[in-house]
């Protein structure tokens, strides 16, 4: 599979994610261990649904939006660690998403950097 097919599955993947926070938004982020904020998963599922947005209808260059979907999966990352420590979040939950979070940025920026 090459990186531009593996771009286009992120930018799927980011409007799922999207959709799930943005239509049950206490479910899934209480699944991500963020507690009851269905706010914060309303503004998190609109960022997801505006980066895959970007990254299944930009042809030409890709990596501004594969890098703004590793930069939001690292502020989830932070936001969850955050939370874990502060005893905001279930700490369970928070850092199974922290590592989660994390492994997926690492990803996105390495994708990012192989699509020259």
């Amino acid at each position: 599979m090459d990186e531009h097919t593996l771009t286009r599955g992120i930018g799927w993947v980011s409007i799922g994610v999207g959709l799930a926070l943005v239509v049950a938004p206490k479910w899934t982020v209480r699944a991500f261990g963020m507690g009851q904020r269905p706010s914060l998963g309303r503004f998190l599922g609109m960022r997801d649904l505006v980066i895959g947005v970007g990254l299944l209808c930009e042809q030409e260059n890709l990596r501004p939006w594969l890098r703004a979907r590793a930069v939001s999966d690292a502020g989830d990352a932070t936001l969850l660690l955050a939370g874990a420590v502060s005893g905001i979040f279930s700490r369970g939950r928070a850092m199974l998403g922290f590592v989660v979070a994390s492994a997926f940025s690492m990803f996105g920026f390495t994708l990012a950097r192989q699509l020259d």
